[in-house]
């Protein structure tokens, strides 16, 4: 209702002013980096169903009947579980929501390994505890072409340095942890998100026709129009989220 408003507002004002509008085409466009969803699964489905054929795959060759959805959005695990996709991208952050119990190497439940599947060769930092309890919790790596940075509910925890500088990566939920398996994990969403540059954005303008899914860039950040507007002075994207969300 309050995005309405605004756009009721936009139009009522508009006449008031006797301005020249415009459309965002037509002004100077402005490359601005954004994060594009890559890869994102909530599990939802029935109960028993297994998961996305498209989208995971067991290692090593074990059984998918140990792999299942419960029914509540949620991924039941008894093997280790890995993209069926290979990322290529030089940076890119991936995450998972996860409960499960371990002793040690928390951090590991979400894995990675290359594209042949083995194991990055590399240097590894510590950069905090990642000792969890049997909670949700969520779990992330950031790779870089050199580094692989992993965090557990926001807390960096290690560094891995890369042997093999801006090699392939697959992503693996996994249950093994320094010599000790859980009795099973549960996984609420798995997402992969790549940073991709947008250059078809037009720049944000106050007295300016915008259409609803037209990309619209403002101060280096890039917004979707949620709702076609005329905009008006301080209607700036970052200030009025009824009618931009950052893309």
């Amino acid at each position: 209702m309050r995005g309405r408003a605004l756009t009721a507002a936009a139009v009522i004002l508009a006449g008031s002013l006797a301005a020249t509008w415009t459309t965002g085409r037509d002004d100077a466009a402005e490359a601005a980096t954004v994060n594009r969803t890559v890869l994102s699964d909530s599990f939802s489905g029935d109960r028993g169903d297994r998961p996305d054929d498209d989208v995971w795959a067991v290692a090593g060759g074990g059984r998918r009947s140990t792999a299942v959805l419960d029914g509540n959005g949620r991924l039941a695990l008894g093997a280790v579980l890995r993209t069926g996709k290979t990322f290529t991208q030089a940076y890119g952050r991936a995450e998972a929501r996860i409960s499960m119990w371990r002793q040690d190497g928390a951090w590991r439940a979400l894995g990675v390994l290359d594209d042949q599947g083995r194991i990055p060769a590399g240097t590894v930092e510590t950069l905090a505890s990642d000792r969890v309890d049997e909670n949700f919790h969520t779990y992330a790596v950031d790779w870089t072409p050199t580094t692989l940075t992993w965090s557990v509910d926001g807390r960096k925890v290690i560094r891995f340095t890369r042997a093999e500088k801006g090699t392939p990566l697959v992503f693996v939920l996994n249950l093994a942890s320094g010599g000790y398996y859980s009795g099973g994990m549960l996984v609420d969403w798995v997402t992969v998100r790549t940073p991709v540059q947008v250059r078809d954005a037009a720049k944000w303008k106050p007295f300016t026709a915008y259409k609803a899914g037209q990309l619209v860039g403002y101060r280096k950040v890039v917004y979707r129009v949620r709702e076609a507007h005329t905009s008006l002075p301080g209607w700036q994207p970052d200030l009025v989220p009824a009618l931009f969300a950052k893309d």
